[in-house]
């Protein structure tokens, strides 16, 4: 855990000082009033932009008075230690940064948050953050967690309410799936020339999955002469985490498969996700365009994979850079789609992060002050600088006079994705989901169980789950 206290000791400090030092007219002590109490917020260690955010809350301290302390924690950490203090109906901290999966479990310990909304002043912009996102992130029905909202394309609260859900999170961080690539390999005239003699067109930025695996073999290669391939086309998350269940999720979306039916039935060995899965592994087993290793990788791996020029492209929730060991220049493209009647379907993963109000706040009026501050549309401009994934449209308006070359190019990538992402289901246990998932994967890949084979059990078991959850 870290703690970053944002200078509340040193406000109070200096009102008992003045306390004890100040006279009156009569000579006895000048009564001052008490130090405000400190809003407590508990928020992820990387995962959500801690550093952003912690500058931003100095900033509201500099201009409130209100003192706050900021403990952050690593990803599964957090996790345990936000479920742990719900549980116990502890209100010890006062805002707290949660993740899309957790929602379905703990809604009944949030405060919902649609009459802070419209009572706020000033008033809060909801209708300037990515719709789909805030749907995503924020808006549930409490008793039935795992019904979508309705589809709007402006956020509006009364809609929202009047079809029986509530606001439970204001959006402060999206993360989505997109591809950073070596501009430097793609612009070059050699391999522009080859590329065409090869495939027979232009050597350009993919559209499709089909498009993307022909420019991961023309990149798999060796480039120093010694016999053995040093180049890769790309990079994937294969290894048994997270990474790999979303990993296969974006693939699933792109074949037009579903991980559930309407009726919370597990689907997802339709056909759809069996060619998903196969043309995942022939990326790794057949085609070869991938690391060695890389039925190990998670995103930190491919981080380090295309950082030290491992590849040529690689996919990830980030902009990767690259070592200042290696020469190049690194743009970034959209997760490729599937042509079907002459549009490009596109589904790569999302998920977002909320800032969500303990319901056992003796601060919740304060709490949720200071998360539509974290969350309002100044706050999001300034977390730019930070690479910060933001989550309102004149955020992303505001990116598009970076000087930063790559990083505005980044933001049109990143916020064009979020607008065609697919979020996670909304079922309480979404774990066992994932981890059946990723077991599925780590059999095909391992050569244990065809694609097939994997996925019926995968959806075996956790028919089996939704089952004893009660859906």
């Amino acid at each position: 855990m870290k703690r970053w206290r944002v200078g509340w000791i040193t406000l109070l400090a200096a009102s008992l000082l003045l306390a004890g030092c100040s006279q009156s007219g009569g000579g006895g002590p000048e009564e001052q009033p008490p130090a405000p109490r400190p809003l407590r917020v508990l928020y992820a260690t990387v995962e959500a932009g801690s550093e952003a955010v912690i500058a931003a809350t100095e900033r509201y301290q500099a201009i409130t008075g209100q003192p706050v302390e900021v403990d952050t924690f690593p990803y599964n950490s957090l996790q345990e230690k936000v479920f742990s203090e719900l549980a116990r109906k502890s209100a010890q901290y006062d805002l707290m940064a949660v993740d899309t999966p957790w929602m379905p479990r703990i809604l009944p310990h949030l405060e919902p948050l649609s009459a802070y909304i419209r009572s706020a002043n000033p008033p809060i912009r909801v209708d300037d953050f990515i719709a789909k996102v805030f749907l995503d992130t924020s808006v549930f029905d409490s008793i039935q967690s795992r019904q979508q909202p309705p589809a709007m394309d402006v956020v509006d609260v009364d809609r929202i309410q009047n079809a029986g859900f509530d606001i439970w999170s204001l959006p402060i961080q999206s993360n989505v799936l997109t591809v950073s690539y070596r501009k430097d390999l793609f612009l070059d005239p050699a391999n522009r020339s080859a590329f065409r003699e090869r495939y027979g067109r232009e050597l350009e930025v993919p559209q499709t999955l089909d498009e993307y695996l022909d420019l991961a073999r023309f990149f798999t290669r060796d480039t120093n002469g010694d016999g053995t391939v040093d180049l890769y086309g790309t990079t994937l998350m294969a290894g048994m985490s997270e990474a790999n269940f979303v990993d296969f999720k974006s693939f699933l979306n792109v074949y037009g498969g579903e991980l559930f039916d309407h009726n919370m039935r597990p689907v997802f060995n339709s056909p759809a996700g069996v060619r998903a899965l196969e043309t995942y592994g022939d990326w790794i087993l057949k085609d070869k365009v991938t690391p060695p290793g890389v039925t190990g990788y998670t995103w930190d791996e491919v981080e380090i994979a295309f950082g030290y020029g491992q590849t040529a492209m690689g996919m990830n929730y980030h902009d990767m850079k690259l070592n200042p060991k290696v020469q190049g220049q690194v743009g970034s493209f959209m997760l490729p789609g599937v042509e079907r009647n002459g549009t490009i379907i596109r589904g790569p993963h999302f998920g977002s992060w909320g800032l969500a109000v303990n319901k056992y706040s003796r601060q919740k009026q304060a709490a949720f002050d200071l998360a539509a501050y974290l969350a309002g549309v100044e706050a999001q401009q300034g977390y730019l600088k930070y690479r910060h994934h933001v989550t309102r449209m004149s955020a992303y308006e505001a990116a598009r006079h970076l000087g930063d070359t790559s990083l505005r190019e980044y933001y049109d990538v990143l916020g064009a994705s979020l607008r065609v992402g697919v979020g996670r289901p909304r079922i309480k246990n979404y774990n066992q989901l994932s981890e059946a998932v990723q077991t599925a994967v780590q059999s095909y890949l391992s050569g244990r169980q065809s694609a097939k084979a994997a996925l019926d059990q995968a959806v075996d078991t956790v028919s089996q789950f939704m089952i004893m959850e009660g859906y």
